[in-house]
This record gives C-alpha cells, sequence and structure tokens, in this order.
C-alpha cells in the first residue's frame, strides 16, 4: 500500500466548482478522461461529436476549477494533453441541501453522472463476451436487498468505500503487468422506500399547479 502522504486527496467540490461542472459536456468529457486516459481536445471533439475549439473551450474551464489538468509527460507547443486531477473529486450533495442556489446545478451534475454510469454499464453488458472467462468470472453485477437504518446504511457504505480506498491505493502506483486493464467499481446504495407508514410520502399530495411535490 502506498503511503497515505502519497496518495493524493480528491479535490472537495465547493458550490463554485458545482456550477462549474454542470454542463452536460463537461460530465461527458470528464468521464471519458477518466475512463480513457489522457486525451487532446481533437480526440474528445470526435468522441462527443463537437468541434475541436468547443472542446478545448471547455477542457480549460475545467482546468480552471482543478477537476483536470495537463499532462506534464504528453503533448508540446501544437497540443495539449489532458487528464484528470489525481485523486479524482468527492462531491457530498448533502453540503449544498441548504443553498437553494446550488439545487439546479446538482440536478444537472447528479442527472449527467447517472446518465454515464448507465452508459458504462450498457457497453459493460453488450461486450462481455468478447473480453473471456476470466474477466467475465472476475467481474459482478448484483443486487442486494436489506432492512437497515440510516447509520447501518452509512456503516456499510464507509466500509465498502475504504477497501476500495486501500485497492486502489495498492495498484495506482505500480506498473500494471501485461494482463492488466482499465477496470471501473461502481456500488449504488439507496433507500427504495420506508418501511413506517407514517414515513412514506403522500402520493397523493400536488402542488397548486397540479405538479408532485418533491
Amino acid at each position: 500500500m502506498s503511503d497515505d502522504a502519497d496518495t493524493p486527496e480528491p479535490m472537495v467540490v465547493d458550490a463554485s466548482a458545482l456550477k462549474a461542472l454542470a454542463h452536460p459536456l463537461r460530465v461527458r468529457m470528464y468521464d471519458l478522461l477518466a475512463d480513457g486516459g489522457p486525451a487532446t481536445a481533437s480526440q474528445l471533439a470526435e468522441q462527443v461529436g463537437e468541434s475541436s475549439g468547443t472542446t478545448s473551450y471547455h477542457l480549460r474551464f475545467l482546468a480552471r476549477h482543478g477537476f483536470i489538468e495537463e499532462d506534464p509527460g504528453r503533448g508540446g507547443r501544437r497540443e495539449r494533453w489532458w487528464r484528470t486531477r489525481p485523486g479524482g473529486f468527492r462531491l457530498q450533495a448533502q453540503e449544498f441541501l441548504d443553498d437553494p442556489d446550488a439545487a439546479g446545478d446538482l440536478e444537472l451534475v447528479g442527472r449527467e453522472l447517472w446518465r454515464s454510469y448507465a452508459r458504462q454499464l450498457d457497453r459493460w453488458f453488450r461486450s462481455a463476451t468478447s473480453w473471456g472467462p476470466r474477466w467475465i468470472s472476475s467481474s459482478v453485477s448484483t443486487t442486494s436487498r436489506m432492512v437497515a437504518t440510516p447509520d447501518e446504511l452509512r456503516a456499510l457504505r464507509e466500509e465498502l468505500m475504504a477497501v476500495l480506498e486501500r485497492h486502489q491505493q495498492r495498484l495506482q502506483d505500480r506498473t500494471p503487468p501485461p494482463d492488466a486493464a482499465r477496470v471501473m467499481s461502481q456500488i449504488h446504495l439507496f433507500p427504495i422506500e420506508p418501511l413506517d407508514e407514517a414515513d412514506r410520502p403522500d402520493r397523493t399530495d400536488r402542488t397548486d399547479d397540479g405538479g408532485a411535490d418533491v
């Protein structure tokens, strides 16, 4: 395991950084860099169907707010290679619950991130058989249901995150062996519905304009 002092800490997203990320194309390009590694504006433009001028603008915007940085080991005067910031970022949704100005940005970023997760899972499901039995048997897609309190769910989340962090630190600084590939872990923990009838949302409650209360 790497020494903690050598492990970059995730950037904590504040309201200004959240607003900077709150653009569908920026979220998409960030995920492409995170999934595929360093790339140029032209390479990303081909993947997202935009001009290199457009992707270059959004890349600089992401860099200005700390999400990405230039790759010092690539590029030169005529081309700039970009990579995600070492350590990534941490977006704590609860930090913005009392900030009405951030609600729209948080909703947009959350929606685009979930769309990205769905694309990633769909790509895996459609291509899994081409990876061969070793990769298929080493991967998992599972759903587990249980009854838990918020504190118990938090304990599960923290234990799972600790395991992921331990393995990530162990693997990130080594020279990858020949049979290595870029892999992804996705964990989803969320309540489905309250057990107590008193805690259930009133699904018949409506606002004056006919929309559902949320």
